[in-house]
């Protein structure tokens, strides 16, 4: 025998495993049921703490990174107003129930400050607005024939019976989309609202600014004057009601109204 082979064997003797005893094959035995088992539990132990810690370390940047945004000028504003025009396009007669009705011009700026650069839309309504008396509350204790063949008459009160701001038509606006940190649609639709919300209050506004409800008084006992004539009675004498009706729901941007107070004396005072 070479003494290669010698040293190649002698190689082979010094890199073989060692062999266990018989007492650590018993252990090895006994626990190698309990590795699957364990190693299943350290791992979702492991999972769990990296969930716990995602959440902790969110947590932990979601203030820094609002603070961070609101430097920028990102953040939560409400929408408001900056600028207003009201035009009056006309005012024409209606039917006796509703005997005036308004065309008018509403156009809104609305600003959003917390949208950065500024969120700005105009907006444009063209509105109708009524007013009218019901004239079917008029009973027979609201007219009086006197002796003479006078008559006098107490009218129902006036109110607004309609508010419709009317389709917006937004003229101007300026926004700048920001992925994941800004939405135009929503800062957009925000403004809106607020346009509307300050609109239809405009618009009641305005018509109490023209006077309609005197306007729908002077225009119903023109026509009621005209039909009682046709039946012989010239002499006749109207009276309003002092009484308050509230507007027409439509004329509220919560779309009930509040209460209304009523005057002191409601037993009425004398018109044309």
């Amino acid at each position: 025998m070479s003494q290669d082979d010698t040293k190649s064997k002698h190689q082979e003797k010094t890199t073989a495993a060692p062999r266990r005893g018989c007492l650590g094959s018993l252990f090895g035995t006994l626990l190698a049921p309990l590795f699957g088992p364990f190693r299943m539990a350290m791992t979702l132990a492991i999972v769990a703490a990296a969930v716990i810690l995602t959440l902790t370390f969110s947590d932990f940047l979601r203030d820094p990174l609002d603070g961070f945004l609101g430097i920028f000028g990102f953040g939560d504003s409400d929408p408001v107003e900056v600028d207003s025009t009201t035009i009056v396009l006309g005012i024409q007669e209606m039917a006796v129930l509703e005997t005036i009705e308004g065309t008018i011009q509403i156009e809104k700026t609305v600003v959003d400050k917390g949208a950065s650069p500024d969120a700005e839309i105009r907006v444009r309504y063209i509105s109708e607005i009524r007013a009218g008396i019901d004239l079917s509350l008029i009973t027979e204790d609201d007219i009086v024939v006197n002796e003479d063949g006078s008559l006098i008459i107490l009218l129902p009160p006036a109110q607004i019976t309609l508010c419709d701001l009317g389709k917006p038509d937004v003229v101007d606006r300026t926004c700048t989309d920001i992925p994941l940190v800004q939405d135009c649609g929503k800062i957009v639709d925000g403004m809106l609202d607020t346009a509307y919300d300050r609109g239809i209050e405009e618009l009641r506004e305005t018509a109490y600014e023209l006077d309609l409800l005197s306007q729908a008084n002077d225009e119903a006992e023109r026509r009621i004057y005209d039909l009682i004539k046709g039946l012989g009675y010239e002499n006749i004498t109207f009276k309003r009601s002092e009484l308050i009706l509230p507007d027409d729901p439509s004329c509220y941007s919560t779309g009930a109204p509040p209460n209304v107070e009523q005057p002191a004396d409601t037993t009425g005072s004398e018109g044309s």
